[in-house]
């Protein structure tokens, strides 16, 4: 099992490229992400190279809602993707909205001491 646990910056493919998106902390299990539109708790696993995510989002945006949806409570979601070098890179899905995935990538962050 690779080591992941830690902070790390998440960021969301868009049409310009990798934007900034939250900050999530993944340790003993569980998996929590938040910035000011958004916030996800969840559990994650990790077998091998794969890393997955399966939680409940909340968000209150009013531009650029995720999954086509402006005021979220509790929306399962799970996410997939490969671990390399201290990246996770995959997609998210929301259970029951089939035409949205989203590409994100976490990039750990260097522990503050």
């Amino acid at each position: 099992m690779k080591d992941i646990e830690g902070v790390y910056k998440v960021e969301l493919l868009g049409p310009y490229g990798w934007e900034n998106f939250s900050t999530a902390f993944i340790h003993d299990g569980a998996f929590r992400s938040a910035s000011a539109e958004h916030f996800t708790a969840g559990h994650y696993q990790v077998d091998g190279e794969s890393f997955s995510m399966a939680g409940s989002l909340t968000q209150f945006v009013e531009h650029r809602p995720l999954f086509g949806e402006k005021e979220v409570k509790g929306l399962p979601i799970n996410f997939r993707g490969k671990i390399d070098k201290g990246i996770i890179d995959g997609e998210a899905r929301a259970e029951g909205i089939r035409r949205y995935s989203l590409r994100f990538r976490f990039n750990k962050l260097p522990v503050l001491n």
